[in-house]
């Protein structure tokens, strides 16, 4: 069998193309046949740029597979994932029944449409003196939770705490909402629909350390089941082993929220980006070098022309559209959770960090049962 393999080399966010025509080989014995970002042979060696023609040879004899797009490389004393079936007792939505919006809108503002991404939820905190705000985001995953961001809940002023959850929304300033356009036809919603939290399952290992925070994930299970609707739908998740093993490196994901903007003033109307995820080496020395440890269950997107997902958005998904393995049609999943990042939102090659959904999988479907 013989395949034309394209290796991605990643050098200071650029990307090196060498393409060769390579037979798939059969790995000795004691070693696995592992993606390439598990394999800490293969990663020494693309993490310096341009290859030898040694180095080149040693990864074509290496090479075990490639599916999706993704390079698979024999690798001693590493030890094979099993590809276990398909989780049992799942309480989560799968496609059709998420990550699914029908529109007739293009697609690249950096404003939304008034029907894209039904999913988002904005987690509203409460006072005891009856003062309210919204300052995180999060992604309705079933029709009673909601996931978001540890630290959401965490350093709370005093007698904060998260209450209610707002789907539906689009511009705070209007309940419904209506948005316009060039041949004056108009768009509008329902109400946004607002249910009580009942309760915050916060991950148990989470901790923060310095402004670094670490299995930043929690959920929220709310007070009674939402009824969906076109303006309020779930996200997919990354539920199968297929999807958990994806790699986006070098990709484009898509960030939504009424985060923070270049002004520092809070959107009124909910807002959009493209960021594209940075090679797992490159940022882990990014921060490396600010005394921050990267672990591999986070990753860096970068954002564009002084564009990126900011405090507001804080528990937001991002997210990937396309055509994944278990399905004939595309919808979006949830790949990450914006975590944190630099103090200025968009500064030039400075990531922000994201919580990788697919490695808390088994802890989701556990505390959504």
């Amino acid at each position: 069998m013989r395949n034309l393999i394209v290796f991605l080399i990643f050098v200071n966010f650029s990307i090196i193309y060498c393409e060769v025509e390579q037979k798939i080989n059969k790995c000795a014995s004691g070693e696995s046949c592992i993606p390439h970002y598990e394999c800490e042979a293969v990663t020494n060696i693309t993490a310096k740029g341009r290859l030898t023609q040694q180095e080149r040879a040693y990864l074509k004899s290496k090479l075990c597979n490639n599916i999706d797009r993704l390079n698979y490389f024999c690798c001693a004393g590493a030890t094979q994932k099993e590809n276990p079936k398909k989780p049992t007792n799942v309480n989560l939505p799968e496609p059709p029944n998420c990550g699914i919006y029908f529109s007739d809108n293009i697609v690249g503002g950096q404003k939304t449409y008034i029907d894209e991404y039904p999913w988002f939820a904005l987690i509203e905190y409460s006072s005891g003196d009856r003062k309210k705000g919204h300052y995180c985001g999060g992604s309705l995953i079933s029709k009673q939770f909601v996931l978001t961001a540890a630290h959401c809940n965490n350093n709370l002023p005093t007698g904060w705490r998260i209450s209610h959850v707002r789907l539906g929304e689009w511009d705070v300033r209007t309940n419904p909402d209506c948005q316009y356009f060039e041949n004056d036809e108009e768009m509008c919603n329902d109400p946004y629909v607002e249910i009580r939290v009942a309760q915050v399952i916060q991950h148990p290992q989470y901790h923060q350390t310095g402004a670094a925070q670490y299995n930043d994930i929690a959920l929220l299970k709310l007070e009674r089941e939402v009824q969906t609707n076109v303006w309020i739908k779930p996200i997919c998740l990354p539920i199968d082993q297929s999807l958990r093993d994806l790699d986006y490196t070098a990709q484009s994901l898509e960030v939504t929220g009424f985060g923070m903007t270049e002004t520092d003033f809070k959107s009124d109307v909910k807002l959009r980006v493209d960021i594209d995820v940075v090679a797992q080496n490159e940022c882990k020395q990014f921060y490396g070098s600010k005394g921050v440890d990267i672990k591999n269950t986070q990753f860096c997107a970068l954002g564009k022309d002084g564009k990126d997902s900011c405090n507001g958005d804080s528990g937001g998904p991002l997210m990937k559209f396309k055509k994944f393995p278990n399905s004939n049609i595309a919808y979006y999943m949830a790949v990450g959770l914006v975590s944190f990042g630099p103090s200025k939102c968009g500064l030039k090659d400075a990531p922000g960090i994201y919580t990788r959904i697919s490695d808390y999988m088994d802890w989701i479907i556990e505390n959504t049962n």
